[in-house]
This record gives C-alpha cells, structure tokens and sequence, in this order.
C-alpha cells in the first residue's frame, strides 16, 4: 500500500495548482488524473487571463504558481485589455497552444522530484472518525494520505447535451467520474446540479479569415510572470458576429435545444450564456460578437467564442453557416452543454477544507465556480492549506481586502451559490487596490510566512527594493529642481503613464506602474484603508439584536434585504456581502444601542 502526504484528484488548472503548492513544502504528493497527456488541457476557450482574472494569475506569480509560468511559455498572442482606462482596470490575457500547454504544465509538475502523477480513476474517499485517510482508485485499489484534494472539474457525474442527444461524460469523448460522486454523497456531502457550455472547433482551412475583422497580438502588453522576458505573438484573433438569419435559425429551432427543452436542470454561467439565451435574453438586438480564436502554432482546428450551444449539430451547422466567414466551416467538434456535480454551499472554510471531514479539500468547479483562473486560484490555497494540515501547521486564510483569491474564496464560502461564479474586478469593494502592477506587496505577507524560496522570489524581493529607491527619489529628493518640475503628476490623476514611465529608464517598468498607479489612486486607496481598519478591529463585535439593526435607518435597503436572508453573527460575517459603508454605518448603530 502506498502513502502520500498529499493526494490531488483531478489534472485540470485547479489540480496543477494544488500539487505545485504541495511540493514547495517537499511532501510526497500524487496527481491522480484519467490521462496525464491532457493536465491543463483547456476544456472550453483556448485562452488565460481577461478582465478580473489576470489579477489572480499575477498573485499566483509572486507565490509560486504554476500558470503565469505555463501561460507565457505557452502563448501565442497577448493583448492588454482595458488599456485605454485606468491602471486598476489593466487586464493581461493570452491565447494559448493548447498542445503546448498540457506538454508544458506535465513538464512543470514531472521536474518536481516528490510530484508523482497516475493515471487511474478515484472511486472511494475513505474516511475514520471524521478525517480523511485515503482514496481507492479503480486500478491500484487502496492508498492512504495524510490530506486529499478534489479537483473534479466538470467530470463528477457530467453529462453532455447536444439536442435530445445525452451523453456520459466529464468532456467531449472522455468519460467522468460517478462512483467518486457517489462517494461523496455517502459521506453526507450535498450537491447542487450546475451547466457550462463550449462552443464548436472548426477546421481552419474552412474559414473565410479575410471578410473578419483582424486582430493582432501587442508585444508591449507585458507578462504573467515576473520570470518571463518577453512573451510570442504568432497568431492572430479575428472577429465577425452572428446577423439576424443566426437568430432567426435559433428562434425557430429552440425546441430543439437541451437547454430550453427541460433536459438540463442546473444553471448555467449568467456571464458567460450560450448563444440561444444571448437570441431570448438580448431579443432587441440584431447581431452578437464571435471571436475567432486559434488554438495553436500547428493545430489545424479554431475556437468559436461565443457560439456556445446546446442545440442538435446540424441546426449548428445551419446558424454557423449564416456568419460571415463561416459559410463553408467544417466542424472538427460541436458545440455542446454539460451538466456535473457541485458542492451545495457553505460546506467548506476560507481554508477549502470541508467544514466536517479533516483533510479533505476542494478546488475549481467542484466549488460552484468557472474559469481556468479561479480553479487555479483555489487549487493553490487547498495545496497550502493541504499542506499544512499534513504538517500539522496553521493554515492560511487569504483575505478579501488584500487580494482577489480572498474575494473569491470569501464569495464562494459565504454564499449558496445558484449558478458558475466567475470573479469580475466590481466584485470586490477595494478594486482600485487590488490591481495587477501591485500584486507582490499584497501578497508580501504571506510570502514571508510560508517562508517561500526560489528565483521568482528573489525577483520580487528586488523589484520592492527598486519601488523603494523610486520612492525616495519622488518623494525624499527635495534638492532637485528639474525633477520637481516633472513631478506636477503628483497632483494630476489624469498625467500619462507613457509620460511619467520617460522619466526613470534606469527602473523596471513594474515599479515604476506600481508607483505610477499608488499616487493615482492614493486619495481612495487612504480612504478604503481606514474603513477596513476600523471594520477588522471590530470583526469579531456581536450582531445580538438582528431585528432591530433591520429597522435602522442608516443601512441600505439593499444591505438588509442580504443580511436578512443571511445567518449573521459577527461583524466579519458581514465581509464580502453588504458594502464596507454599510458595515461602518453598522457599527455606528451597535455602538449607539
């Protein structure tokens, strides 16, 4: 019988992430996934990084993560999203290889000494007096753990959908996970049914490129990881969009489709909806955006971003057919919906360590969200807290003030999710802090704690050492004239960084963002800072009066309608749900009464 400290079931981003973090602590960890070729394959669009999520990725950089690493080698088109806006809005994202990338993320994790990976299939969670203590797989049968991750993605108990047809099955032609579903649910643990969708693959040499709209990759755009010099723009992205023949196709054949037919029962991603609910929900509007997206150097297929589908292939065909560009397409991979298994909410703690069962964590959709990037987010927090629960060592808790893996993980613990959660920047209350250009000093702190070594690290260290430096040349240097005269920036938002980054040649551009950024956000920066003081000072202030704090008239209707509907305590179980004002009105309320 073999023992692990740590056992990760499951090989996509959240699995990567989990067994990285493990291994940092040099614990013996095994990944166990249906084909170790396909780790960090991407399942739906072949791209990292966008609005809000580029944010996690950043944080997983100065903590050691996998992904910024595998993105950047792996890319091939980079753009900087929202750089017309603000610095706190700035969004890296990358289309990736998705040959490469699974090459590339099983490289990372086979040069670990102490990461073995198996290809096998979990079936049993086997657990004593409330803790975990191994893991029965298909082929080798029995073996013990000290901590177990899941990281099932959409395999437990999925089921695909493409018109009346149901398919078993964790992602197109590969087969998912029941018993281990099962397994779970015999240890009382509750599931909700939740839907995602992809679009189609398409054969490139079927498609029009020269009617779309192009789109090249920026090679000023900057990279994920610290490490990284510059990054590969090979290929480029093309846009068309679908016409009032594609809506009129879907119109007349929504019958036909799984999602309107009553087949599927969970919800699907409000964010991110198929095709058919963008024709019922937007009916006003004449035509919808398609990204053309590549899928690799030498792959011969294309990704359609936003034709998600549940309807029968060949009402595909005919409302693929319709888009300019697309006329004589050839599919290599329809379109389709699937349904899985997910945690019921508010099971797990901030640590994603079930609040019952000792030792055993959850990461990626299995924990009600979707997206590459906030599974990754949440594998590397249960690889920690895994971690240090083997060791027997305090766990880390990432708070929502200081980074978006502590929005997410503080939404999705507190809240009964419904449907997929994806992470946007407006979810979090301090978003003008919480940005890409700062990430190391945000996540300083737990750096140190986890006493976390390596060259990314060294890296950072110098890169704060040289905001310093900066620092006291803004801001110390009283005697030079010339540059006082330049520094009219600190008074003016509105200054260009192209202007100010002229300035200092001789500094990383990081630090001298990060600079840039800190004087032009300062005045709410200041402001957000002082009310988290006070509100974290008093988080663990009792709520003994509910009823009364609902007829308050200084609270928000919106807050009250929350907090009722709510189990409430303390001040800190106000986090995340109502406003940071509300929560400071809040406190003026008790301390009256």
């Amino acid at each position: 019988m073999s023992h692990y400290n740590v056992i990760v079931v499951g090989g996509g981003h959240a699995g990567i992430e989990a067994a990285t973090a493990s291994a940092y602590f040099k614990l013996k960890v095994l990944l166990v996934t249906f084909d170790k070729n396909k780790i960090g394959f991407p399942s739906c669009n072949p791209s990292i990084g966008g609005i809000g999520k580029s944010q996690l990725v950043f944080e997983l950089d100065t903590l050691q993560g996998a992904m910024p690493l595998i993105t950047d080698k792996s890319g091939i088109h980079f753009k900087l999203l929202n750089s017309s806006k603000g610095p706190a809005v700035w969004s890296l994202r990358a289309q990736i290889d998705s040959k490469e990338y699974p090459e590339n993320a099983k490289k990372f994790l086979t040069d670990f000494e102490n990461v073995s990976i198996k290809e096998d299939n979990a079936i049993d969670i086997l657990v004593k007096d409330d803790k975990v203590f191994g893991l029965i797989l298909e082929k080798e049968k029995m073996i013990t753990c000290d901590s177990l991750i899941i990281c099932s993605g959409t395999f437990l108990n999925g089921k695909i959908f493409i018109g009346d047809q149901v398919i078993e099955g964790g992602r197109y032609n590969e087969k998912n996970s029941i018993d281990l579903s099962n397994s779970m649910k015999k240890l009382g643990i509750e599931f909700i049914r939740l839907k995602t969708g992809t679009s189609p693959r398409i054969k490139k040499e079927s498609v029009n490129f020269e009617v779309m709209e192009k789109q090249e990759g920026e090679n000023d755009a900057g990279t994920f990881s610290i490490l990284t010099e510059r990054v590969k723009n090979i290929l480029s992205c093309y846009i068309t969009r679908t016409n009032v023949n594609t809506h009129k196709i879907i119109k007349d054949n929504l019958n036909f489709s799984a999602l309107y037919s009553g087949n599927i029962s969970g919800k699907g991603p409000r964010y991110c909806p198929s095709l058919e609910d963008k024709v019922v929900k937007f009916s006003n509007r004449d035509s919808h955006t398609i990204f053309i997206e590549p899928m690799g150097i030498e792959n011969e297929n294309i990704y359609v971003n936003g034709a998600s589908s549940s309807l029968p292939i060949d009402i595909q065909y005919q409302y693929i057919h319709s888009i300019k560009g697309l006329e004589k397409s050839i599919f290599s991979q329809p379109a389709y919906a699937i349904e899985y298994d997910a945690l019921k909410g508010k099971q797990i703690k901030h640590t994603l360590e079930h609040k019952k069962i000792k030792g055993l964590f959850f990461a990626g959709q299995i924990n009600g969200t979707s997206g590459y990037e906030e599974a990754a987010a949440q594998g590397f927090v249960a690889g920690l807290n895994a971690s240090l629960s083997a060791l027997k060592r305090e766990q880390i808790v990432f708070d929502r003030f200081n980074t978006y893996i502590g929005v997410l993980i503080d939404d999705i613990v507190k809240k009964d999710l419904t449907e997929p959660y994806r992470l946007f920047t407006s979810r979090s209350e301090n978003r003008l802090f919480l940005r890409q250009d700062n990430s190391f000093i945000r996540t300083k702190d737990i750096v140190k704690k986890l006493n976390l070594q390596g060259e990314r690290i060294k890296s950072y260290e110098n890169l704060f050492q040289q905001t310093e430096e900066l620092k006291d040349i803004i801001y110390k240097d009283k005697e030079n004239s010339v540059l006082k005269r330049e520094y009219e920036f600190l008074k003016d938002p509105s200054y260009p960084f192209e202007k100010f980054k002229e300035m200092f040649p001789d500094f990383f551009l990081r630090a001298i963002l990060y600079i840039y950024s800190e004087n032009k956000y300062k005045g709410y920066i200041e402001k957000y800072k002082r009310i988290t003081k006070i509100i974290i000072e008093n988080k663990e202030k009792i709520i003994k009066d509910k009823k009364r704090l609902l007829s308050s008239p200084i609270i928000s209707k919106e807050s009250k309608e929350i907090i009722a509907k709510n189990d409430v305590e303390k001040i800190k179980d106000l986090f995340g749900l109502i406003d940071p004002s509300d929560i400071e009105n809040i406190l003026i309320f008790l301390k009256k009464s």
